[in-house]
């Protein structure tokens, strides 16, 4: 199946091209981007050309993940990991660069994902996980709908520290309030 591409405002979510490594390997890591997503610190700055060409082959293979764009330029990536036997995906959200951080291209994204998961593939679910420590974005995800569903209680070890995980979901009904 391939994925369509979608569009809000200035977000736009497309297919991984084999142009966007270069984009790609421009950002790098960064400590806000390692923050967010659990990376060890020893990660930051350090991405190659082979790092952004592994990138590259690990999207190209997910069933379900786009790039961002915003206002044209290649901003991040999300996805939609499916788990079919239980008619659910598993949503996640990369922005690489923090100066575009607080324009509402993760909510725009979002809205985009929840929208396809729901009216087109037609999900029962979708969930996600968040650090603990992420308070922007457990509440961007509260804002949409999702609920906290549980913990996985210091299930992520970064740099030696052990930090808990948060795991939200948001259901059909809920989203298009049946």
């Amino acid at each position: 199946m391939s994925l369509p591409v979608l569009k809000k405002e200035s977000v736009k979510l497309r297919p991984v091209m084999e142009s966007d490594v270069k984009l790609r390997l421009k950002y790098g890591i960064n400590e806000s981007f390692a923050s967010m997503i659990g990376l060890s610190r020893n990660k930051i700055g350090q991405f190659t050309d082979e790092d952004a060409k592994e990138w590259y082959q690990r999207v190209k293979k997910h069933p379900c993940k786009w790039i961002i764009e915003y206002n044209n330029i290649f901003v991040g990536a999300v996805s939609l990991r499916p788990e079919v036997m239980d008619n659910k995906g598993r949503f996640a959200i990369e922005i690489y660069d923090e100066n575009m951080y607080n324009k509402g291209i993760g909510s725009k994204a979002l809205s985009l994902v929840l929208d396809y998961a729901f009216n087109h593939i037609k999900y029962h679910k979708v969930y996600l996980r968040a650090l603990d420590y992420n308070e922007r974005a457990k509440h961007v995800y509260e804002k949409f709908g999702f609920v906290k569903e549980g913990i996985d209680r210091e299930g992520a070890c970064i740099d030696g520290k052990y930090y808990s995980d948060v795991y939200m979901g948001i259901l059909r009904r809920d989203y298009l309030k049946e």
